[in-house]
């Protein structure tokens, strides 16, 4: 009967794990379906993939170029047909970031999954706002329709399925497009950027300018980030959070001169409403590069990295959480 009892038990352990395998191994290789787009900026064509069941598309931006069978083992992909220089390995540098390291290929390529654009606003009322977006303090201006006197450059809206894209053109030649992840009446939240930080976001500008966030009188332009970021810094969002109280918003960052940073949280007492101040971190901090910050604190060091910076508004990550600050 024992015998019988641990069989049993045995059988029983395997059907387990082989459902659970094959469960694994079917929601692993649905995580490749969809469409991504290539994240590349220096790019001449606009180039995306979509994989279905059994089928890896290629397509020139909306217009579909060419599709072949595939298969996936492990974490390698072969296609059917031999004229195309895909088969390789891959790997998921997060669930919306796929990186293929196809054989024949020098470097990696990665691919952006595309989602719903989050907005309320038609097209026609986003192309009616004008927005600056920076990039590793790069500005780019984005003023949809109107082309650049000279180079012939312009920023249309477009649209696959349920996402809009940044298309950029030269001559009435598209050189290239980035997917927009959120768009609203002040801000412009754009992702498949090359390197970190792979999502960037934007400021509205007014008709004469300027940027409308905290102080309008400030337009973004090439900073130099040591002067930059000297000042008292003020919650505005964290990334993935809902709106903050106006107990959290008083929680400030203070870079001086002297590259000392001083970081006094305040919260929420629940009980009665009033604001808690909690005990002041001190420490120091060093610009490493451009968009990076070097903060040590409590004999400890973290990187915090820049993702944009104008006179009135740091969006930095920080301890794996992106933090929109605003000076005032």
């Amino acid at each position: 009967m024992k015998i019988f009892q641990v069989k049993f038990t045995t059988r029983l352990v395997f059907l387990f794990l082989g459902v659970f395998l094959l469960s694994s191994m079917a929601s692993f290789a649905q995580s490749l379906e969809g469409k991504w787009n290539i994240a590349k900026m220096d790019t001449k064509r606009s180039r995306m993939i979509e994989f279905t069941k059994d089928s890896l598309i290629f397509y020139e931006f909306d217009k579909r170029h060419s599709a072949t069978s595939y298969e996936v083992s492990d974490n390698r992909i072969t296609v059917s047909d031999a004229s195309i220089p895909i088969n390789g390995t891959y790997e998921f540098v997060n669930a919306q970031r796929l990186r293929l390291k196809p054989d024949r290929a020098k470097r990696p390529i990665d691919f952006v999954r595309l989602k719903p654009t989050k907005t309320s606003l038609t097209k026609a009322e986003i192309e009616n706002l004008n927005f600056t977006i920076s990039y590793k303090n790069h500005p780019l201006t984005v003023n949809f329709d109107r082309v650049e006197e000279g180079s012939g450059k312009t920023t249309k809206l477009e649209k696959i399925d349920a996402t809009y894209f940044l298309s950029f053109y030269q001559n009435d030649q598209r050189l290239g497009a980035i997917p927009i992840e959120q768009v609203t009446t002040e801000e412009i939240s754009v992702y498949g950027f090359p390197e970190k930080p792979y999502v960037v976001t934007g400021e509205l500008v007014s008709s004469n300018g300027n940027s409308t966030s905290a102080n309008t009188a400030s337009s973004q332009v090439d900073l130099n980030t040591t002067e930059a970021i000297i000042g008292k810094w003020f919650y505005k969002s964290i990334k993935g959070r809902t709106s903050l109280s106006n107990c959290t918003k008083k929680t400030f960052f203070q870079f001086t001169k002297d590259a000392s940073l001083q970081i006094k949280p305040y919260a929420k007492n629940h009980s009665n409403g009033n604001c808690i101040a909690g005990d002041s971190l001190n420490g120091t901090y060093n610009l490493v590069t451009d968009d990076q910050i070097e903060v040590t604190q409590n004999g400890k060091t973290n990187v915090w990295k820049i993702q944009s910076l104008t006179n009135t508004k740091l969006v930095v990550e920080r301890d794996g959480g992106v933090l929109t600050l605003i000076k005032k």
